[in-house]
Protein backbone atom coordinates (compact mmCIF):
# COMPACT_ATOMS: atom_id res chain seq x y z
CA UNK A 1 0.00 0.00 0.00
CA UNK A 2 1.46 3.36 -0.95
CA UNK A 3 1.87 5.88 1.82
CA UNK A 4 1.27 9.78 1.51
CA UNK A 5 2.88 11.99 3.87
CA UNK A 6 0.29 14.83 5.78
CA UNK A 7 2.48 17.12 6.95
CA UNK A 8 0.44 18.64 10.20
CA UNK A 9 -2.20 16.70 10.07
CA UNK A 10 -4.15 19.32 12.21
CA UNK A 11 -7.54 21.40 12.44
CA UNK A 12 -9.49 21.05 9.35
CA UNK A 13 -6.33 18.90 7.70
CA UNK A 14 -6.37 16.07 10.63
CA UNK A 15 -9.10 14.93 7.83
CA UNK A 16 -6.98 13.81 5.25
CA UNK A 17 -5.95 11.35 7.36
CA UNK A 18 -9.37 9.42 7.17
CA UNK A 19 -9.53 10.56 3.67
CA UNK A 20 -6.59 8.65 2.27
CA UNK A 21 -7.50 5.75 4.08
CA UNK A 22 -11.08 5.87 1.72
CA UNK A 23 -8.40 6.12 -1.10
CA UNK A 24 -6.91 2.75 -0.54
CA UNK A 25 -4.01 4.67 0.69
CA UNK A 26 -1.65 4.40 3.65
CA UNK A 27 -1.13 7.86 5.94
CA UNK A 28 1.86 9.26 7.46
CA UNK A 29 1.14 12.58 9.66
CA UNK A 30 4.60 14.18 9.71
CA UNK A 31 4.89 17.23 12.63
CA UNK A 32 7.18 20.14 11.88
CA UNK A 33 10.53 19.90 13.52
CA UNK A 34 11.32 21.72 16.74
CA UNK A 35 9.95 21.94 20.24
CA UNK A 36 6.41 22.57 19.70
CA UNK A 37 4.67 25.75 21.24
CA UNK A 38 1.94 25.09 23.92
CA UNK A 39 -0.40 26.31 21.58
CA UNK A 40 0.77 23.68 18.98
CA UNK A 41 1.11 21.14 21.57
CA UNK A 42 -2.70 21.92 22.61
CA UNK A 43 -3.41 21.64 18.41
CA UNK A 44 -1.76 18.49 18.72
CA UNK A 45 -3.63 16.68 21.31
CA UNK A 46 -7.31 18.30 20.10
CA UNK A 47 -7.17 16.97 16.43
CA UNK A 48 -5.21 13.73 17.00
CA UNK A 49 -8.02 12.74 19.40
CA UNK A 50 -10.22 13.11 16.63
CA UNK A 51 -9.02 10.56 14.51
CA UNK A 52 -10.79 7.43 13.32
CA UNK A 53 -8.01 5.27 13.62
CA UNK A 54 -4.30 6.78 14.44
CA UNK A 55 -1.68 7.15 11.60
CA UNK A 56 1.82 6.33 12.37
CA UNK A 57 2.84 9.86 13.04
CA UNK A 58 6.70 10.77 12.50
CA UNK A 59 8.61 13.82 13.36
CA UNK A 60 10.51 15.95 11.17
CA UNK A 61 14.32 16.40 12.13
CA UNK A 62 15.54 20.41 12.15
CA UNK A 63 18.05 19.40 9.78
CA UNK A 64 16.18 19.53 6.23
CA UNK A 65 18.46 16.92 4.61
CA UNK A 66 18.19 13.97 7.55
CA UNK A 67 14.41 14.89 7.46
CA UNK A 68 14.39 14.59 3.41
CA UNK A 69 16.18 10.73 3.63
CA UNK A 70 13.61 9.74 6.43
CA UNK A 71 10.76 10.55 4.35
CA UNK A 72 11.87 9.19 0.97
CA UNK A 73 12.33 6.23 2.73
CA UNK A 74 8.43 5.83 2.92
CA UNK A 75 8.49 5.98 -0.97
CA UNK A 76 5.35 8.78 -0.35
CA UNK A 77 3.34 9.17 -3.43
CA UNK A 78 2.26 12.24 -2.22
CA UNK A 79 3.09 14.47 0.25
CA UNK A 80 0.40 17.18 1.54
CA UNK A 81 -0.01 20.16 3.90
CA UNK A 82 -2.47 19.89 6.79
CA UNK A 83 -2.46 23.26 7.79
CA UNK A 84 -0.20 26.39 7.12
CA UNK A 85 2.41 25.59 9.04
CA UNK A 86 2.95 22.14 6.93
CA UNK A 87 3.15 24.24 3.89
CA UNK A 88 6.76 25.57 3.38
CA UNK A 89 8.10 21.77 4.67
CA UNK A 90 5.12 19.80 2.05
CA UNK A 91 6.48 21.99 -0.88
CA UNK A 92 9.89 21.42 -0.41
CA UNK A 93 9.88 17.89 -0.01
CA UNK A 94 7.58 17.50 -2.95
CA UNK A 95 9.83 19.07 -5.36
CA UNK A 96 13.20 17.26 -4.00
CA UNK A 97 11.31 13.70 -4.32
CA UNK A 98 10.17 14.95 -7.82
CA UNK A 99 6.18 14.36 -6.90
CA UNK A 100 2.79 16.31 -7.72
CA UNK A 101 2.41 19.56 -6.53
CA UNK A 102 3.70 23.28 -6.87
CA UNK A 103 7.06 24.73 -7.22
CA UNK A 104 8.77 26.11 -4.66
CA UNK A 105 9.60 29.32 -6.75
CA UNK A 106 6.51 30.45 -5.60
CA UNK A 107 6.32 29.50 -2.00
CA UNK A 108 7.17 32.95 -0.61
CA UNK A 109 3.22 33.92 -2.59
CA UNK A 110 1.56 31.08 -1.29
CA UNK A 111 3.07 31.51 2.58
CA UNK A 112 3.91 35.33 2.69
CA UNK A 113 1.56 37.69 2.62
CA UNK A 114 3.60 40.63 1.30
CA UNK A 115 4.83 38.37 -1.37
CA UNK A 116 0.99 37.75 -2.89
CA UNK A 117 0.38 41.09 -3.19
CA UNK A 118 3.37 41.41 -5.00
CA UNK A 119 2.14 38.38 -7.12
CA UNK A 120 -0.62 40.22 -7.57
CA UNK A 121 0.64 43.28 -8.53
CA UNK A 122 2.84 42.11 -10.53
CA UNK A 123 -0.27 39.99 -12.67
CA UNK A 124 -2.21 43.13 -12.79
CA UNK A 125 -4.93 42.30 -10.55
CA UNK A 126 -5.95 44.48 -7.29
CA UNK A 127 -3.93 44.47 -4.90
CA UNK A 128 -3.69 45.61 -1.53
CA UNK A 129 -0.67 48.04 -0.88
CA UNK A 130 1.90 47.08 1.82
CA UNK A 131 5.36 47.58 3.35
CA UNK A 132 7.47 45.48 5.35
CA UNK A 133 8.73 46.61 8.45
CA UNK A 134 10.68 46.21 11.81
CA UNK A 135 10.03 49.53 13.36
CA UNK A 136 7.13 51.46 14.46
CA UNK A 137 8.66 54.63 12.78
CA UNK A 138 9.01 52.81 8.92
CA UNK A 139 5.06 52.35 9.25
CA UNK A 140 4.32 55.78 10.18
CA UNK A 141 6.13 56.70 7.27
CA UNK A 142 5.02 54.48 4.90
CA UNK A 143 1.70 55.55 5.26
CA UNK A 144 2.13 59.43 5.70
CA UNK A 145 4.20 58.71 2.13
CA UNK A 146 0.61 56.98 0.74
CA UNK A 147 -1.69 59.09 2.13
CA UNK A 148 -2.86 56.71 4.62
CA UNK A 149 -4.68 58.23 7.87
CA UNK A 150 -5.58 54.44 8.91
CA UNK A 151 -3.95 50.91 8.28
CA UNK A 152 -3.92 47.44 8.86
CA UNK A 153 -0.67 45.96 10.97
CA UNK A 154 -0.16 41.86 11.41
CA UNK A 155 2.75 40.09 11.16
CA UNK A 156 4.18 38.75 7.60
CA UNK A 157 3.49 35.10 8.58
CA UNK A 158 0.49 34.08 10.59
CA UNK A 159 -2.48 31.81 11.37
CA UNK A 160 -5.92 32.37 13.08
CA UNK A 161 -5.56 36.58 13.14
CA UNK A 162 -2.74 36.01 15.61
CA UNK A 163 -1.33 39.54 15.80
CA UNK A 164 -3.76 41.51 13.77
CA UNK A 165 -4.47 45.43 14.70
CA UNK A 166 -6.49 47.73 12.88
CA UNK A 167 -5.45 51.17 13.56
CA UNK A 168 -7.78 54.05 13.42
CA UNK A 169 -4.40 56.83 13.45
CA UNK A 170 -0.65 56.31 12.88
CA UNK A 171 -0.11 56.18 16.90
CA UNK A 172 -1.99 53.24 17.16
CA UNK A 173 0.09 51.87 13.40
CA UNK A 174 3.42 52.54 15.64
CA UNK A 175 2.24 51.12 18.50
CA UNK A 176 0.90 47.95 16.90
CA UNK A 177 4.20 47.33 14.97
CA UNK A 178 5.89 47.43 18.36
CA UNK A 179 3.80 44.96 19.87
CA UNK A 180 3.80 42.65 17.57
CA UNK A 181 7.73 42.12 17.22
CA UNK A 182 7.41 41.27 21.01
CA UNK A 183 5.08 38.23 19.88
CA UNK A 184 5.76 34.71 19.30
CA UNK A 185 3.79 33.22 16.56
CA UNK A 186 1.76 30.80 17.16
CA UNK A 187 4.24 28.16 16.50
CA UNK A 188 6.52 29.52 19.03
CA UNK A 189 8.83 31.44 16.82
CA UNK A 190 10.30 34.90 17.11
CA UNK A 191 8.30 37.61 14.72
CA UNK A 192 10.63 39.76 13.64
CA UNK A 193 9.14 41.83 11.06
CA UNK A 194 5.49 43.33 10.63
CA UNK A 195 3.22 44.26 7.61
CA UNK A 196 1.53 47.52 7.17
CA UNK A 197 -1.05 47.74 4.82
CA UNK A 198 -3.84 50.01 3.62
CA UNK A 199 -7.32 49.14 5.00
CA UNK A 200 -9.60 48.14 3.08
CA UNK A 201 -13.37 48.60 4.44
CA UNK A 202 -15.97 45.90 3.39
CA UNK A 203 -17.72 42.38 3.39
CA UNK A 204 -14.85 39.41 4.11
CA UNK A 205 -15.66 36.55 2.44
CA UNK A 206 -13.70 32.92 2.49
CA UNK A 207 -13.38 31.31 -0.74
CA UNK A 208 -12.33 27.76 -1.05
CA UNK A 209 -10.68 27.10 -4.56
CA UNK A 210 -9.21 23.97 -5.95
CA UNK A 211 -6.87 23.47 -8.67
CA UNK A 212 -5.77 20.66 -10.87
CA UNK A 213 -2.90 20.86 -13.43
CA UNK A 214 -3.44 25.02 -13.08
CA UNK A 215 -7.37 24.52 -14.05
CA UNK A 216 -9.23 25.98 -11.01
CA UNK A 217 -12.61 24.99 -9.37
CA UNK A 218 -14.82 26.51 -6.86
CA UNK A 219 -15.15 24.69 -3.85
CA UNK A 220 -16.93 26.30 -1.56
CA UNK A 221 -17.96 30.16 -0.23
CA UNK A 222 -18.51 31.49 3.44
CA UNK A 223 -19.73 35.26 4.97
CA UNK A 224 -17.57 36.00 8.07
CA UNK A 225 -17.70 38.43 10.94
CA UNK A 226 -14.97 39.94 12.75
CA UNK A 227 -14.91 42.12 15.68
CA UNK A 228 -12.38 45.13 16.22
CA UNK A 229 -10.92 44.93 19.94
CA UNK A 230 -10.37 47.24 22.57
CA UNK A 231 -6.60 46.68 22.02
CA UNK A 232 -7.17 47.05 18.16
CA UNK A 233 -6.84 43.05 17.32
CA UNK A 234 -9.73 41.58 15.07
CA UNK A 235 -11.34 38.31 15.94
CA UNK A 236 -13.93 36.15 14.55
CA UNK A 237 -17.22 36.62 15.78
CA UNK A 238 -19.03 34.04 13.17
CA UNK A 239 -18.73 32.64 10.07
CA UNK A 240 -21.97 31.63 7.67
CA UNK A 241 -22.22 29.42 4.33
CA UNK A 242 -23.24 31.52 0.98
CA UNK A 243 -25.82 28.81 -0.21
CA UNK A 244 -26.96 31.27 -3.37
CA UNK A 245 -24.89 33.28 -5.04
CA UNK A 246 -25.71 36.78 -4.63
CA UNK A 247 -24.54 40.41 -6.92
CA UNK A 248 -20.87 40.21 -6.93
CA UNK A 249 -20.06 36.90 -5.92
CA UNK A 250 -19.53 36.26 -9.89
CA UNK A 251 -16.74 38.79 -9.89
CA UNK A 252 -15.23 37.32 -6.04
CA UNK A 253 -15.18 34.07 -7.29
CA UNK A 254 -13.47 35.29 -10.79
CA UNK A 255 -11.18 36.82 -8.64
CA UNK A 256 -10.17 34.31 -6.65
CA UNK A 257 -9.28 31.96 -9.59
CA UNK A 258 -7.12 35.03 -10.95
CA UNK A 259 -5.29 34.99 -7.69
CA UNK A 260 -4.55 30.82 -7.72
CA UNK A 261 -2.93 31.67 -11.34
CA UNK A 262 -1.31 35.00 -10.22
CA UNK A 263 0.51 33.31 -7.22
CA UNK A 264 1.49 29.99 -9.50
CA UNK A 265 -0.57 27.36 -7.76
CA UNK A 266 -1.44 24.72 -9.77
CA UNK A 267 -2.22 21.12 -7.24
CA UNK A 268 -4.05 21.34 -4.15
CA UNK A 269 -6.62 23.96 -2.07
CA UNK A 270 -6.72 27.66 -1.39
CA UNK A 271 -8.04 29.07 1.60
CA UNK A 272 -8.44 32.45 0.11
CA UNK A 273 -9.45 35.31 2.49
CA UNK A 274 -11.39 38.07 0.76
CA UNK A 275 -12.94 41.39 0.94
CA UNK A 276 -15.66 43.36 -1.11
CA UNK A 277 -16.13 46.83 -0.76
CA UNK A 278 -17.42 49.70 -3.51
CA UNK A 279 -14.41 48.62 -5.75
CA UNK A 280 -15.59 44.85 -6.32
CA UNK A 281 -13.44 42.00 -4.44
CA UNK A 282 -9.82 42.03 -3.33
CA UNK A 283 -7.68 39.47 -1.79
CA UNK A 284 -7.01 39.98 1.58
CA UNK A 285 -4.35 36.90 1.96
CA UNK A 286 -4.22 32.84 0.63
CA UNK A 287 -3.37 30.07 2.58
CA UNK A 288 -2.75 27.04 0.70
CA UNK A 289 -3.98 24.54 2.90
CA UNK A 290 -7.55 23.24 4.11
CA UNK A 291 -9.66 26.12 5.75
CA UNK A 292 -9.25 26.45 9.51
CA UNK A 293 -11.63 25.71 12.52
CA UNK A 294 -10.92 21.87 13.01
CA UNK A 295 -14.53 21.36 11.10
CA UNK A 296 -15.37 17.64 10.26
CA UNK A 297 -15.49 16.24 7.38
CA UNK A 298 -19.32 15.12 8.38
CA UNK A 299 -20.16 18.35 9.08
CA UNK A 300 -19.06 19.78 5.86
CA UNK A 301 -20.42 17.02 3.67
CA UNK A 302 -24.21 17.47 5.39
CA UNK A 303 -23.69 21.16 4.46
CA UNK A 304 -22.35 21.23 0.88
CA UNK A 305 -22.24 17.04 0.02
CA UNK A 306 -18.53 17.01 -0.12
CA UNK A 307 -15.57 18.32 1.98
CA UNK A 308 -12.52 20.46 0.88
CA UNK A 309 -9.82 17.69 1.90
CA UNK A 310 -11.77 14.83 -0.04
CA UNK A 311 -12.04 17.29 -2.89
CA UNK A 312 -8.56 17.73 -2.61
CA UNK A 313 -7.25 14.22 -3.47
CA UNK A 314 -9.38 14.41 -6.41
CA UNK A 315 -6.99 17.06 -7.90
CA UNK A 316 -4.02 14.98 -7.23
CA UNK A 317 -5.75 11.36 -7.72
CA UNK A 318 -8.79 11.17 -10.34
CA UNK A 319 -8.40 14.30 -12.72
CA UNK A 320 -11.09 13.54 -14.65
CA UNK A 321 -13.59 12.70 -11.71
CA UNK A 322 -12.19 16.74 -10.77
CA UNK A 323 -13.11 18.13 -13.77
CA UNK A 324 -16.57 16.54 -13.52
CA UNK A 325 -17.06 17.86 -10.05
CA UNK A 326 -15.82 20.96 -11.48
CA UNK A 327 -18.40 21.25 -14.08
CA UNK A 328 -21.24 21.10 -11.24
CA UNK A 329 -23.42 24.09 -10.42
CA UNK A 330 -22.23 25.08 -6.96
CA UNK A 331 -25.30 24.38 -4.64
CA UNK A 332 -24.90 23.38 -0.93
CA UNK A 333 -27.47 21.18 0.01
CA UNK A 334 -28.10 22.62 3.80
CA UNK A 335 -27.84 26.24 5.39
CA UNK A 336 -24.48 25.91 8.00
CA UNK A 337 -22.29 28.59 10.26
CA UNK A 338 -20.50 28.28 13.20
CA UNK A 339 -20.32 31.00 16.08
CA UNK A 340 -16.75 31.41 17.96
CA UNK A 341 -17.32 32.34 21.27
CA UNK A 342 -15.53 35.58 22.52
CA UNK A 343 -14.28 35.57 26.14
CA UNK A 344 -14.37 38.63 27.38
CA UNK A 345 -12.29 39.03 29.33
CA UNK A 346 -9.82 36.58 31.56
CA UNK A 347 -11.50 33.96 33.57
CA UNK A 348 -11.74 30.78 35.17
CA UNK A 349 -15.07 28.89 34.01
CA UNK A 350 -16.23 26.46 36.86
CA UNK A 351 -18.83 25.65 34.60
CA UNK A 352 -19.92 25.26 30.87
CA UNK A 353 -23.23 25.93 30.57
CA UNK A 354 -23.08 26.34 26.64
CA UNK A 355 -23.09 22.69 26.46
CA UNK A 356 -27.05 22.64 27.49
CA UNK A 357 -27.94 26.39 25.96
CA UNK A 358 -26.52 25.25 22.28
CA UNK A 359 -28.28 21.73 22.61
CA UNK A 360 -31.75 23.22 23.14
CA UNK A 361 -31.78 25.53 19.61
CA UNK A 362 -32.55 23.25 16.24
CA UNK A 363 -29.92 23.62 14.37
CA UNK A 364 -27.35 22.44 16.51
CA UNK A 365 -24.74 19.78 15.03
CA UNK A 366 -21.85 20.20 17.46
CA UNK A 367 -20.56 21.96 20.79
CA UNK A 368 -16.34 22.29 20.44
CA UNK A 369 -15.61 23.38 23.97
CA UNK A 370 -13.00 22.81 26.56
CA UNK A 371 -14.75 19.40 28.45
CA UNK A 372 -11.56 19.26 30.96
CA UNK A 373 -12.09 19.13 34.61
CA UNK A 374 -13.18 22.37 36.24
CA UNK A 375 -12.41 24.64 36.62
CA UNK A 376 -10.61 25.48 33.43
CA UNK A 377 -9.27 28.89 33.03
CA UNK A 378 -9.45 31.06 30.12
CA UNK A 379 -7.76 34.24 28.41
CA UNK A 380 -9.45 36.71 27.22
CA UNK A 381 -10.00 36.06 23.14
CA UNK A 382 -7.55 38.15 21.40
CA UNK A 383 -7.80 35.78 18.31
CA UNK A 384 -9.26 32.61 16.68
CA UNK A 385 -6.69 30.30 18.76
CA UNK A 386 -8.03 32.10 22.09
CA UNK A 387 -11.47 31.50 21.00
CA UNK A 388 -13.59 30.08 24.18
CA UNK A 389 -14.57 27.63 21.97
CA UNK A 390 -17.05 26.99 19.04
CA UNK A 391 -20.46 25.95 18.26
CA UNK A 392 -21.37 24.44 14.67
CA UNK A 393 -25.09 24.42 12.97
CA UNK A 394 -26.30 23.09 10.41
CA UNK A 395 -30.45 22.86 8.73
CA UNK A 396 -32.43 22.70 5.76
CA UNK A 397 -33.86 25.73 6.86
CA UNK A 398 -31.54 28.66 6.41
CA UNK A 399 -33.89 31.17 8.96
CA UNK A 400 -33.59 28.42 11.60
CA UNK A 401 -30.00 28.62 11.21
CA UNK A 402 -29.93 32.56 11.28
CA UNK A 403 -31.99 33.13 14.37
CA UNK A 404 -30.27 30.69 16.21
CA UNK A 405 -26.71 32.47 15.46
CA UNK A 406 -28.21 35.46 16.64
CA UNK A 407 -29.74 34.25 19.77
CA UNK A 408 -25.87 33.09 20.67
CA UNK A 409 -24.84 36.33 19.72
CA UNK A 410 -27.27 38.05 21.92
CA UNK A 411 -26.36 35.60 25.04
CA UNK A 412 -22.74 36.07 24.54
CA UNK A 413 -23.48 40.40 24.33
CA UNK A 414 -25.90 40.50 26.97
CA UNK A 415 -25.57 37.25 29.15
CA UNK A 416 -22.42 35.29 28.68
CA UNK A 417 -22.91 33.42 32.61
CA UNK A 418 -25.24 31.11 30.46
CA UNK A 419 -22.38 30.37 27.74
CA UNK A 420 -19.43 30.46 30.66
CA UNK A 421 -19.73 30.52 34.22
CA UNK A 422 -17.80 31.41 36.99
CA UNK A 423 -20.00 30.49 39.73
CA UNK A 424 -21.22 34.00 40.40
CA UNK A 425 -24.27 34.46 38.71
CA UNK A 426 -27.04 33.32 41.05
CA UNK A 427 -25.18 32.77 44.20
CA UNK A 428 -26.88 35.92 46.14
CA UNK A 429 -30.04 34.42 46.13
CA UNK A 430 -28.51 31.89 49.09
CA UNK A 431 -29.81 35.02 50.94
CA UNK A 432 -32.50 36.16 49.31
CA UNK A 433 -36.64 36.72 50.83
CA UNK A 434 -38.72 36.17 47.74
CA UNK A 435 -42.40 35.28 48.44
CA UNK A 436 -43.38 31.87 47.24
CA UNK A 437 -45.21 31.37 44.25
CA UNK A 438 -49.14 31.13 44.36
CA UNK A 439 -50.07 28.81 41.82
CA UNK A 440 -54.04 29.34 42.18
CA UNK A 441 -53.48 32.84 41.79
CA UNK A 442 -51.20 31.79 38.78
CA UNK A 443 -54.07 29.96 37.45
CA UNK A 444 -56.68 32.61 38.20
CA UNK A 445 -54.50 35.62 36.52
CA UNK A 446 -53.45 33.80 33.55
CA UNK A 447 -56.54 32.01 32.68
CA UNK A 448 -55.02 28.38 32.67
CA UNK A 449 -57.45 25.68 31.56
CA UNK A 450 -57.10 22.06 30.49
CA UNK A 451 -53.86 19.98 31.59
CA UNK A 452 -51.80 21.87 33.84
CA UNK A 453 -48.46 21.38 35.43
CA UNK A 454 -47.58 23.04 38.24
CA UNK A 455 -44.12 22.52 39.32
CA UNK A 456 -42.60 23.82 42.46
CA UNK A 457 -39.80 23.07 45.33
CA UNK A 458 -42.78 21.19 47.25
CA UNK A 459 -44.76 18.80 47.09
CA UNK A 460 -48.62 19.58 47.20
CA UNK A 461 -51.90 18.49 46.12
CA UNK A 462 -55.06 19.74 44.30
CA UNK A 463 -57.61 18.38 41.97
CA UNK A 464 -57.35 19.21 38.49
CA UNK A 465 -53.39 19.74 38.21
CA UNK A 466 -50.79 17.94 38.36
CA UNK A 467 -47.54 19.41 41.10
CA UNK A 468 -44.27 17.75 40.94
CA UNK A 469 -40.91 19.11 42.20
CA UNK A 470 -37.35 18.28 40.53
CA UNK A 471 -37.34 15.03 42.09
CA UNK A 472 -40.53 14.16 40.54
CA UNK A 473 -40.28 16.06 37.19
CA UNK A 474 -40.10 12.49 35.54
CA UNK A 475 -43.53 11.09 36.42
CA UNK A 476 -45.07 14.21 34.29
CA UNK A 477 -45.08 13.28 31.04
CA UNK A 478 -45.03 15.90 28.00
CA UNK A 479 -48.55 17.11 26.39
CA UNK A 480 -49.93 20.18 29.18
CA UNK A 481 -52.09 22.56 28.22
CA UNK A 482 -50.12 24.94 30.80
CA UNK A 483 -46.75 24.48 32.36
CA UNK A 484 -46.06 26.55 35.60
CA UNK A 485 -42.85 27.02 36.70
CA UNK A 486 -42.24 28.07 40.07
CA UNK A 487 -39.09 26.77 41.53
CA UNK A 488 -36.91 28.80 43.77
CA UNK A 489 -34.82 27.77 46.57
CA UNK A 490 -34.80 24.02 44.71
CA UNK A 491 -31.99 26.18 42.30
CA UNK A 492 -29.86 27.40 44.61
CA UNK A 493 -27.01 24.90 45.12
CA UNK A 494 -27.18 24.03 41.39
CA UNK A 495 -24.47 24.46 39.02
CA UNK A 496 -25.79 27.01 36.66
CA UNK A 497 -25.86 24.41 33.62
CA UNK A 498 -28.05 22.29 36.37
CA UNK A 499 -30.44 24.61 36.57
CA UNK A 500 -30.57 25.19 32.77
CA UNK A 501 -31.16 21.83 32.52
CA UNK A 502 -34.11 21.76 34.94
CA UNK A 503 -35.61 24.38 33.40
CA UNK A 504 -35.63 23.19 30.14
CA UNK A 505 -36.76 20.03 30.68
CA UNK A 506 -39.70 21.46 32.57
CA UNK A 507 -40.13 23.08 29.78
CA UNK A 508 -40.31 20.50 27.46
CA UNK A 509 -43.78 19.06 29.61
CA UNK A 510 -45.43 21.76 27.63
CA UNK A 511 -47.46 20.70 24.35
CA UNK A 512 -47.73 22.45 20.63
CA UNK A 513 -49.93 25.56 21.21
CA UNK A 514 -49.81 25.49 25.09
CA UNK A 515 -48.03 27.78 27.16
CA UNK A 516 -45.37 28.09 29.80
CA UNK A 517 -46.06 30.62 32.61
CA UNK A 518 -43.08 31.45 34.74
CA UNK A 519 -44.21 33.99 38.26
CA UNK A 520 -41.68 36.70 39.12
CA UNK A 521 -41.89 34.74 42.52
CA UNK A 522 -39.94 31.83 40.59
CA UNK A 523 -38.10 34.34 37.73
CA UNK A 524 -36.06 36.21 40.46
CA UNK A 525 -34.05 33.47 41.60
CA UNK A 526 -32.94 33.18 37.79
CA UNK A 527 -29.86 34.60 36.31
CA UNK A 528 -30.82 37.92 34.62
CA UNK A 529 -33.78 37.47 36.22
CA UNK A 530 -37.11 38.23 33.94
CA UNK A 531 -34.44 38.63 31.01
CA UNK A 532 -32.88 35.96 31.92
CA UNK A 533 -36.67 34.10 32.03
CA UNK A 534 -37.20 35.49 28.40
CA UNK A 535 -34.44 34.44 27.02
CA UNK A 536 -34.52 31.34 28.20
CA UNK A 537 -37.97 31.15 26.19
CA UNK A 538 -36.51 32.18 22.73
CA UNK A 539 -33.98 29.58 23.85
CA UNK A 540 -36.39 26.84 23.63
CA UNK A 541 -38.37 28.28 20.35
CA UNK A 542 -41.49 29.46 22.73
CA UNK A 543 -43.21 32.66 21.54
CA UNK A 544 -43.09 35.70 24.38
CA UNK A 545 -46.76 36.31 24.85
CA UNK A 546 -47.89 39.63 26.68
CA UNK A 547 -50.12 39.07 29.54
CA UNK A 548 -53.26 41.19 30.39
CA UNK A 549 -53.45 45.00 30.98
CA UNK A 550 -54.64 44.22 35.05
CA UNK A 551 -51.94 41.14 35.54
CA UNK A 552 -47.76 41.79 35.82
CA UNK A 553 -45.02 39.86 37.04
CA UNK A 554 -44.88 37.26 34.63
CA UNK A 555 -42.94 35.89 31.69
CA UNK A 556 -45.20 33.90 29.74
CA UNK A 557 -44.19 31.69 26.48
CA UNK A 558 -46.44 29.76 23.76
CA UNK A 559 -44.86 26.90 21.74
CA UNK A 560 -45.87 26.82 18.13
Amino acid sequence: MRNIIIVEAISTGYNLVEDVRRRGYNPIALESPGEASDDMKNMYKDSYSLFYSQPEIIKASENYEETLVMVKQYDPLLVLAGSEQGVGLAAHLTEDLGLLGNSIKNLDAMTKKDAMHEALKAAGIRYIKGMVVNNGDDAVRFCEKNGLKTAVVKPVQSAGSQGLFLCDNLSEVKSAVETILTYKDFYGRAIESALVQERITGTEYIVNTLSCDGIHALNSILRYAKVKTSEGGYIYDYCETINRLEPGHTALVEYAFKVAEAIGFRYGIIHGEYMIDEKGPVLIEVNCRPMGCTLTDEYLDSIFGQHESDAMLDAYLDPKGFALKAKKTYRPLRKGAFKMIMIPQDMEAEDHPVWVVAKQLKSMYKIAVNDSTMPVAYRKTRDLESAGGVIFLVHDDESVVMSDLEILREIERKYFSFLLNDGMSRRWFADAHIPEPDFEAVITDCGCHGAILAAGDKEWHRDGIQTVTPQTLDQANKGFDCVIIGYQLSLIGLTESECLDLIFNTMDRVKPGGRVIIPQSAYEYFSYRMDGAELLMRVKGLEIQAHPADVSGYVIGLKR
